[in-house]
C-alpha cells in the first residue's frame, strides 16, 4: 500500500435491501477507520436490464445506485504511524501470498507416473 494511494473494493454487502446495505457500509467504514483508512461512498447511477441477469443463479446487485467505496489513508493516522511500518506490512503480506504460490518442481504429479 502507498501512503497517498486510493483504494476500493466490491461493495456487495446486503445488495437486495438498501437499509441493510447502508448499515453494512457504515460498519465497514468503522472497521476500516480502526485500520487507519478514511472511507467515503460515491453514489453511481447504474442501469442494468433484467435480461442481463438471465443465467445468473443469484443476482448480486439490486437497485439503480451503486455506492463505490473510496478509501484513503487517514493523514493523522499516518503522522502517528511510521509509514515504513505500513509499507513493510504490505510487503510482508505480498511476500506471504507469493510464498503460497506453487513453485516449479513442487507439483507432486510432476514426477509421478500415476498423474500422466
Amino acid at each position: 500500500s502507498k501512503p497517498h494511494g486510493i483504494y476500493s473494493y466490491f461493495n456487495g454487502l446486503a445488495p437486495d435491501n438498501i437499509f441493510f446495505h447502508g448499515v453494512a457500509c457504515q460498519c465497514v467504514k468503522l472497521q476500516l477507520a480502526q485500520l487507519g483508512l478514511d472511507t467515503e461512498f460515491a453514489p453511481c447511477e447504474i442501469k442494468v436490464k433484467e435480461s442481463s441477469w438471465e443465467g445468473v443463479r443469484r443476482k448480486y446487485w439490486h437497485g439503480d445506485t451503486y455506492y463505490l467505496p473510496i478509501c484513503t489513508w487517514n493523514q493523522d493516522f499516518l503522522k502517528k504511524t511510521d509509514v515504513r511500518q505500513v509499507e513493510i506490512a504490505s510487503t510482508v503480506k505480498s511476500d506471504q501470498r507469493e510464498s503460497k504460490k506453487p513453485r516449479a518442481g513442487s507439483d507432486p504429479c510432476e514426477s509421478s507416473e500415476q498423474c500422466k
